[in-house]
């Protein structure tokens, strides 16, 4: 004998799946947004009109850049990259 529909709902959303169901979006939450915001890290230069951050990586450059109009410039620090620093010093 088949179970009607509504035998069937009450069946999958027992107590225990449920909880079990939310256990599991409790774990996954964890790994969203551990550090700190994109646009915190992305700062845009003014002179030479391209996006840069500090670079995280173990690399021979302590920053880089990205292409201009690559990223959009909406909500980033305007803060001069190493690059155009060193020109205006000299």
């Amino acid at each position: 004998m088949k179970k009607s529909m509504i035998e069937w709902i009450l069946d999958v959303t027992e107590q225990s799946n449920i909880k079990h169901r939310m256990g599991r979006l409790k774990d996954s939450n964890k790994y969203e947004r551990l550090h700190v915001k994109i646009d915190e890290q992305l700062f845009y230069c003014e002179p030479c009109n391209r996006v840069w951050q500090k670079n995280r990586k173990m690399m021979s450059r302590s920053w880089e850049s990205y292409p201009s109009n690559h990223i959009p410039i909406i909500g980033k620090q305007r803060r001069e990259c190493p690059n155009c620093e060193g020109k205006n010093d000299t």
